[in-house]
């Protein structure tokens, strides 16, 4: 049961979701079906149990972080 990114077209809200097979994702602020499934940015596992690094070296710090796709590993 994978997890997709969708941009509603009615409303434009972001939105994660659970998909099951069979189910139609809704929009959760309108309720709209008209959705645009977003690309998804896959994370590697790091080897040997080792953790990688972020790769920006400020990460988590200052106002610019908050756009960052990295920056929910800080929140």
């Amino acid at each position: 049961m994978p997890i997709y990114g969708y941009e509603c077209k009615k409303c434009g809200a972001s939105f994660q979701t659970l998909v099951r097979s069979g189910d139609e994702p809704v929009c959760p602020s309108c309720g709209a079906v008209e959705l645009e499934q977003q690309l998804s940015l896959i994370a590697t596992p790091a080897r040997g149990g080792e953790s990688e690094a972020p790769a920006c070296s400020n990460a988590g710090s200052g106002p610019s972080c908050a756009t960052c796709p990295g920056a929910a590993m800080f929140s």
